[in-house]
């Protein structure tokens, strides 16, 4: 009977596994799910260089990427992440939790930080795109040989300032501009609350005797 698929906690991969999936923006369902094919492609990738370096078939000794389970059960890989799985001793809980939010942690950093970055230069207007036009002409060289010749133009461009970015950033980091722009929310609502929908119009209707009366008039 084979053994059950399992990974190797104690080994790097599973921690790297993790921080690659964060790092692209994974959450904690879909690590769980994509995990062992993570884990298998960076396993791969170390057969790959064993192979590349080998200078006779005896040095190649690659690892077996059979024995890596698909994933984690989303719920296994929480209690994990918590420290309390049930398959796992208190020690290994305290160490391997601590493992694995340092992993998700140091990822997530380092991804709030890239989204900052483009966040920011769109806000600013110093986002550069490039357009690149090929263009294929037919022609005869010298020899009266007929070829495709291929022209390649790149324009790079400078995006204008993004201004609903830019209103977001300045209300995350200017404290006046923030102030203001609640002040005037706040006036807003206060104008809304005296529309014509919030007035009360009490109609007085004149009694028959009176009505007669203007008649007679």
């Amino acid at each position: 009977m084979s053994a059950q698929k399992k990974f190797d906690y104690d080994g790097q991969d599973f921690y790297t596994a993790i921080g690659n999936l964060a790092s692209r923006d994974f959450n904690d369902y879909e690590i769980a799910m994509h995990l062992g094919e993570e884990v298998r492609k960076i396993i791969e990738d170390r057969n790959n260089e064993v192979i590349d370096k080998a200078e006779t078939p005896d040095d190649i000794v690659l690892e077996d990427t059979e024995i890596i389970p698909d994933g984690l059960a989303p719920e296994v890989f929480s209690r994990m992440k918590n420290g309390n799985y049930d398959k796992w001793t208190d020690q290994e809980n305290k160490l391997r939790s601590m493992l694995i939010g340092q992993a998700l942690s140091q990822a997530r950093v380092k991804l709030n930080l890239l989204y900052k970055g483009v966040y920011d230069k769109l806000a600013i207007g110093k986002w550069k795109t490039k357009t690149t036009t090929k263009v294929e002409r037919n022609t005869i060289n010298k020899e009266g040989i007929p070829y495709t010749e291929t022209t390649t133009t790149t324009t790079e461009q400078e995006l204008p300032p993004n201004m609903q970015a830019l209103t977001t950033w300045r209300f995350n980091h200017d404290p006046e501009f923030k102030k203001t722009l609640q002040q005037m929310k706040k006036m807003d609502v206060s104008l809304e609350d005296k529309t014509i929908d919030k007035i009360k119009v009490n109609i007085v209707y004149n009694k028959k005797e009176d009505t007669e009366l203007q008649e007679k008039k």
